[in-house]
C-alpha cells in the first residue's frame, strides 16, 4: 500500500480558511487532479477489455488527499460499485455523503459515472465560493430539494470569478444526468482552458503551501517514524540475532577486482564451525523412559488384581444362590456267592469259547466286504451265553 505524506483536503481548507495563499488557480488544479483520477477509475476494464463500470459514489473533500510535494490523490473507494459486484445496496440505505450526492442516487435506478461528476461539481462550487452549498439546511430539506429536481444555486456574483467557471459549475450540477458532463475528461478539459490563464497553478506550489501550513504536524510525524525505525532496527537482521548463529562464526568475504573489471569474491580460510552432532542420546533416553513407563504400568496392574486367600476354594460370589446338597446314593449290595455247579458251568463255557476263537479264520484284508458274521456265530449245540453288560454288543443271530 502506498504511503501518502500529507493532509486531507478538508483539513487544508480549514487551516487556510480566510487566507489568500490558496489561489483560484490552485483550487482549480486540485479539482482537475480529482477529475483525472475519476477518469482513470471510470475507464478500468477487465482482462477481456470489458469496462468494469466503476462508480466511486463518495467523491468529497474528505476523500481527497494532498501530499506535501503537491500531489492530489482520490482515496477511499470503500463504497465504490462495479457492474460485476455481487452485493447491492438494500432499500432505504444510502452510500456516500448526502451533501455531495447526486439526485439519481436517491432513486431506485442504477447509477453510473455521471453521479461522481455531480459530486465533483459540488466540490468545485464550494472551493470557488468558499462556503458549503447546503449550509443551514437539514438533511430532509436536502433530500426534498434533490428529489424534486430543483435547480442548484450558481456561484456568487461578487466573487470576481471568470464567467466560464459559472457555466462549468452549472453544467456539472444539472439535475438531469443527460444534460450533465458525460465523462470526467470532458469536464477536466473545460477546467484546463481556464487554468491555463493562471500563473501559479503548478502542483509544486500546492505542495509548498500545504507543507508550510502543516510544518509542525509534519515534523512530529517524521520524528515518530524515525523513532519507530530505531526501535525496529535490532529486528532487521534476525539471522545475526539468532541464538544459534554467532557473529564470529560467519566467515568474512574479500572481493577483488581484476583488470577486466570483474569482481571475484574470495572466501577466507576460516572454516565454518562443524555442525553439532546428532542428538542420539536424546532418542535413547526417550526410548528408555517409554520402556520404564510400560513396566511400571504392568506392575501396577498386577498389584491391583485381587489375590485369593490361602486355603480358600474359589467358588461363586457370596451373593450367588447355594445349590442344595446332593443326597448320598445307597451303597450297592454285595454279590451273592455262586454255587459249585454254576461255577463249573461257567468255566466250561469259557473253555469252549476259547477253542472256537482259535479255529476262526483270519479276515481277508483284500476283500471289498467284511466276512459274514452269521457263519461264525454260535450253533444250536452251544450252551447259552449270559447277558452282556452295558456298553457291549449283543450276540448276532443266525
Amino acid at each position: 500500500m502506498e504511503y501518502l505524506d500529507g493532509q486531507p483536503l478538508t483539513r487544508v481548507l480549514n487551516r487556510l480558511r480566510g487566507s489568500s495563499e490558496l489561489s483560484v488557480g490552485l483550487r482549480l488544479r486540485i479539482v482537475s487532479s480529482v477529475l483525472a483520477g475519476l477518469e482513470h477509475a471510470h475507464e478500468l476494464s477487465d482482462l477481456d477489455g470489458r469496462s468494469l463500470g466503476v462508480v466511486h459514489r463518495d467523491v468529497s473533500p474528505h476523500n481527497v488527499f494532498v501530499t506535501y510535494d503537491g500531489q492530489v490523490k482520490l482515496v477511499d473507494f470503500g463504497v465504490a460499485k462495479t457492474l460485476a459486484s455481487s452485493h447491492h445496496t438494500r432499500p432505504g440505505a444510502l452510500k456516500g455523503k448526502l451533501a455531495y450526492m447526486a439526485p439519481e442516487q436517491l432513486q431506485p435506478e442504477p447509477i453510473d459515472r455521471r453521479a461522481d461528476l455531480f459530486a465533483a461539481g459540488v466540490m468545485l462550487w464550494e472551493l470557488l465560493s468558499g462556503k458549503r452549498m447546503w449550509q443551514g439546511m437539514s438533511e430532509v430539506q436536502i433530500v426534498t430539494h434533490l428529489s424534486m429536481g430543483l435547480p442548484l444555486p450558481g456561484l456568487p456574483a461578487d466573487a470576481g470569478l471568470p464567467a466560464d467557471l459559472d457555466a462549468i459549475c452549472a453544467r456539472a450540477l444539472d439535475p438531469d444526468p443527460a444534460r450533465r458532463y458525460q465523462t470526467a475528461a470532458e469536464m477536466e478539459l473545460d477546467l484546463a482552458r481556464v487554468t491555463a490563464a493562471a500563473d501559479d497553478s503548478h502542483a509544486r506550489q500546492i505542495g509548498k503551501i500545504v507543507a508550510l501550513a502543516f510544518a509542525t504536524e509534519r515534523a512530529d510525524r517524521q520524528a515518530l517514524i524515525e523513532a519507530s525505525a530505531r526501535d525496529a532496527s535490532p529486528e532487521a537482521l534476525p539471522l545475526l540475532e539468532s541464538p544459534d548463529v554467532e557473529r564470529d562464526s560467519i566467515p568474512p568475504i574479500d572481493v577483488t577486482i581484476s583488470a577486466s573489471g570483474v569482481a571475484t569474491p574470495v572466501f577466507s580460510e576460516t572454516a565454518l564451525p562443524a555442525p553439532p552432532p546428532p542428538r542420539i542420546w536424546f532418542r535413547r533416553v526417550a526410548a528408555a523412559s517409554l520402556v520404564a513407563a510400560g513396566m511400571f504400568l504392568l506392575v501396577r496392574a498386577e498389584s491391583a488384581r485381587p489375590q485369593p486367600t490361602p486355603g480358600a476354594i474359589p467358588g461363586p460370589a457370596a451373593n450367588a444362590p447355594v445349590p442344595p446338597a446332593a443326597t448320598p446314593e445307597p451303597a450297592p449290595a454285595a454279590p451273592r456267592p455262586l454255587s459249585a455247579a454254576t461255577t463249573e458251568r461257567r468255566d466250561e463255557h469259557a473253555s469252549a469259547r476259547a477253542r472256537r476263537h482259535h479255529l476262526r479264520p483270519s479276515p481277508d484284508e483284500d476283500a471289498t466286504l467284511p466276512p459274514t458274521i452269521g457263519l461264525d456265530g454260535p450253533t444250536l449245540d452251544d450252551p447259552p451265553v449270559e447277558p452282556t453288560t452295558a456298553g457291549s454288543l449283543p450276540p448276532a443271530s443266525r
